[in-house]
């Protein structure tokens, strides 16, 4: 920046109270502090791309006032959002459109005071970390002959309502222009994974005096109750449907009846559910998705939203090492840390 005034003690608040309440491009709050401490610490050079009325000895005391100035705020505000680093792009391939925006990039940028990444192979987009955690997108050309922005939660969460609603609240985009997309717009965008039928063997399991499991039948779940088994990722953590970080201490499954794993399955779209209970007879993987065809089944394990273990050991299923890759995709698309070497691969191919 350029100073025609004096550096006075109002330039230094007004300096401090921008760095604290916007933050400059991707920066946190902590990351701007962090950069002028450590370089006044260091005895950085001050940048001479601009030319400066002020020389450098002044602008180093400058920058220490803005700097005390900025340690006087303290606790600095918990911003409603900040934008993510451009690379956090690969966290939205499977995102979920959510809601169609008509304004301009433009528009969108001075009622938010963000500004979105220009010229990407993605096209136009600004990816944003929201206060509650979720991760949104908005992206830009999306629709033929049509400039509008599409939203897109990174987050997974079964009903779109609370990103839309946490986006409206924090910014000044007004509501008459944002319109929630159907379940059928949904089917048009996401990119569906690959998917394995269940093992004939097992098929009519769920019937009452069925033969595969002398005369039990298993439990296939609905719609509705597959929720409560639903796994989101959040700041980089597994959580449970009821908001807990995901933990399979205490859970048992046939082939590690000492506990520790759980049962999962992942549908087409990546949604990923898990039961801390696997009962012969009664609750499989085909128990999830009520016998349907899955993208990846197998046992996973824990620690506090940590995954320690994913393997793809699935009678139902026997999925191919494909499918549980998959699984590593899309759990590392949604933002979720997963190393090669933690898999525990059972089929052969």
């Amino acid at each position: 920046m350029q100073f025609e005034n004096e550096l006075d003690d109002s330039v230094v608040d007004r300096i401090a109270h921008g760095l604290v309440t916007k933050p400059i491009s991707s920066l946190t709050q902590d990351e701007e502090y962090q950069i002028l401490s450590n370089g006044l610490a260091a005895d950085s050079p001050i940048p001479a791309t601009v030319p400066m009325r002020q020389g450098p000895a002044e602008l180093r005391e400058f920058v220490s006032r803005v700097v005390a100035r900025m340690d006087r705020m303290r606790p600095w505000p918990v911003l409603p959002y900040h934008r993510l680093p451009e690379d956090s792009i690969s966290a939205f391939k499977n995102a979920i459109p959510v809601a169609r925006i008509s304004l301009s990039v433009n528009d969108i940028e001075t009622r938010i005071s963000r500004g979105f990444y220009w010229g990407t192979e993605f096209g136009t987009y600004l990816p944003l970390r929201m206060a509650s955690g979720r991760v949104l997108g908005m992206f830009t050309p999306f629709w033929d002959e049509s400039d509008d922005i599409v939203l897109v939660d990174a987050t997974h969460e079964s009903d779109p309502s609370g990103a839309i609603d946490e986006l409206l609240s924090v910014t000044r985009i007004d509501p008459g222009v944002v319109t929630r997309l159907t379940s059928e717009d949904l089917e048009t965008f996401t990119e569906e994974y690959a998917t394995t039928p269940i093992q004939p063997d097992f098929r009519g399991e769920n019937m009452p005096g069925n033969a595969v499991w002398d005369g039990k039948a298993v439990r296939y779940l609905t719609e509705v109750e597959r929720e409560q088994f639903r796994l989101v990722v959040r700041d980089g953590r597994l959580y449970d449907s009821k908001g807990n970080l995901f933990d399979t201490a205490s859970a048992r499954t046939l082939w590690t009846p000492n506990g520790g794993r759980a049962i999962f399955a992942m549908d087409k779209d990546g949604n990923l559910y898990s039961a801390p209970f696997h009962i012969l007879g009664e609750f499989h993987h085909s128990s999830f998705l009520a016998g349907e065809p899955v993208a990846g089944a197998g046992e996973i394990a824990a620690s506090q939203g940590k995954v320690l273990m994913i393997s793809d050991q699935s009678t139902h299923y026997r999925p191919a090492q494909r499918f549980t890759r998959q699984v590593l995709d899309s759990l590392r698309r949604q933002g979720l840390e997963i190393s090669d070497q933690l898999v525990e691969y059972h089929s052969a191919v």
